[in-house]
């Protein structure tokens, strides 16, 4: 099991906490009253258990010599003249996307359509930018 924290005791041993966390790597959940629970974990622990969340485009040559990625796993797709320029309009809409995800996460996380999303808008949001993303897509 992993070590579990009261939320005023995580609060008060705040530094210990965390260099439980960070430097033993021992992630750890904070609890507050009766049912809320968080999580504490290193991001690059984190990175590592979204490894498998793959974001894979297909990469479709139009008739009109267009090109279109198509993102089936979150359900984004972007068409433009050219691979590069179709790879720059879909990362615009990745971030886009990721951040109306996280804006409005009450309502995506109950949207049966949406919710397994949250993984892969996880790993978007975890780049630090446009070329990492890039990276995640295999372009």
């Amino acid at each position: 099991m992993l070590s579990e924290l009261q939320f005023t005791e995580a609060r008060n041993q705040f530094s210990t906490l965390y260099d439980s966390v960070f430097n033993s790597f021992n992630p750890t959940i904070i609890n507050r009253k009766q049912t809320e629970q968080v999580a504490l974990l290193r991001v690059d622990l984190l990175k590592m258990v979204l490894e498998d969340y793959k974001l894979n485009p297909e990469i479709i040559q139009e008739d009109d010599d267009s090109i279109t990625l198509a993102l089936d796993s979150m359900e984004l797709y972007s068409n433009n003249l050219t691979l590069d320029l179709a790879a720059c309009d879909l990362i615009e809409d990745l971030k886009l996307y990721s951040k109306d995800y996280m804006d409005r996460s009450q309502l995506f996380l109950q949207s049966p359509n949406r919710k397994y999303h949250f993984p892969y808008v996880l790993k978007v949001l975890l780049c630090d930018n446009d070329d990492e993303i890039r990276k995640l897509l295999g372009l």
